[in-house]
């Protein structure tokens, strides 16, 4: 991990447990630990102008969020968090990140690096939110989330047609109009809140994405 040993890493760490829909915690909660996931997918959500609140990302294992803490070492949360699975993650306050980073110059680039992550992602998906169309963001964000939860051999997308519509970053209206037409494209079936990929290839082709579907 960013050259951290990671027996070490653990054992500073506590270890949490979250059951399907539980809130790790909610936006405005003042700011406690990083939380690094060991097991399960967590939906990182925030709140519009509306007063809706809306999943902006999906993250799986070996990812981490509420990193700001341990750079301002307290505040609050700027999004809230919720398992959409059974989730295992190991916390680790500004207190032990402290001690761990005693004699360890690596802790800070490891912290660095996380920082450095979210960062990159951010100004990818602004560039597509600015530059690419709705219905290839849809097909990238369908795609990313079928790799995300293995949904390419008849599991579906554990997430409502609402859900990808606000991780996509547009209205739901145009979101059914464009999974109705991948559906009758054969992209895709729908059907109770979920999303169900149908020919992963060719989802890949549309979201113009370089990563090799498997």
């Amino acid at each position: 991990m960013a050259g951290l040993d990671e027996r070490e890493l653990r054992s500073a760490c506590r270890r949490r447990r979250y059951s399907r829909n539980e809130v790790i915690f909610h936006e405005g909660d003042p700011a406690g630990a990083l939380h690094l996931i060991d097991a399960g997918h967590v939906a990182i959500r925030l709140t519009n102008a509306l007063g809706d609140v809306a999943i902006v990302d999906v993250l799986q294992q070996g990812d981490c969020f509420g990193e700001r803490v341990l750079v301002h070492g307290g505040g609050e949360r700027s999004a809230g968090a919720v398992a959409l699975s059974r989730v295992e993650t190991l916390t680790l306050d500004p207190a032990g990140f402290e001690r761990l980073s005693e004699g360890r110059p690596e802790t800070g680039r490891f912290l660095l690096l996380v920082l450095s992550e979210r960062l990159s992602t951010t100004n990818q998906r602004l560039m597509e939110a600015r530059y690419t169309s709705a219905e290839q963001r849809l097909h990238r964000c369908l795609y990313r989330l079928a790799e995300q939860f293995d949904a390419f051999d008849g599991d579906p997308i554990p997430l409502t047609q609402s859900d990808i519509a606000s991780m996509t970053g547009i209205t739901r209206s145009t979101a059914n109009r464009l999974l109705r037409q991948a559906e009758r494209d054969g992209v895709v079936t729908t059907g109770r809140g979920r999303v169900h990929v149908v020919d992963g290839g060719l989802l890949r082709r549309r979201s113009g994405l370089a990563t090799e579907f498997s």
